[in-house]
């Protein structure tokens, strides 16, 4: 069973699956792939008021993270929602996206969004099964992302 904590986004569990999920996506999208703050968020915005930063551990190991910040009134954001290899399919990011959507909600947002690509099929089949929908397609070069959404049950 995974037990989700909240802690700081830099802490070395965190740094670490972070370091695992960057070597997925350039393992994906290949060369020439530049991770940026609009993408991926620092460390610093899951600070503060709205916001959650969550590791998922099973016997004692790092093996899931993900983020919540609100970015505008009644809006939050999930970001670096990663589940490392050896724990996929087992239900750990389902898991973790219901629970990040729960803080959304309990921190008063009403829709919830994120940002995935094409070449994590995975995701966006958890995505849409949990379900997101598309509301904006971004082209860059070869690569297509997704901005999805989902309007969230209200925890009042």
């Amino acid at each position: 069973m995974v037990e989700l904590r909240r802690e700081p986004a830099g802490s070395p569990a965190s740094r670490d699956l972070f370091a695992e999920y960057m070597a997925l996506i350039a393992g994906r999208l290949g060369v020439g792939f530049a991770p940026a703050e609009g993408i991926f968020a620092t460390e610093d915005a899951f600070r503060g008021p709205g916001t959650a930063w969550l590791v998922g551990y099973e016997d004692g190991r790092a093996m899931c993270c993900g983020g919540m910040r609100t970015i505008e009134p009644g809006v939050a954001e999930l970001k670096r929602m990663f589940v490392s290899a050896p724990s996929r399919g087992r239900g750990h990011g389902r898991r973790l996206l219901r629970e990040l959507e729960a803080l959304a909600a309990a921190a008063g947002c009403e829709r919830v969004r994120l940002l995935t690509t094409d070449a994590l099929a995975e995701a966006r089949g958890l995505y849409a099964s949990a379900g997101y929908r598309v509301v904006q397609t971004l082209r860059e070069g070869d690569r297509r992302d997704l901005w999805l959404e989902k309007a969230l049950v209200s925890a009042r």
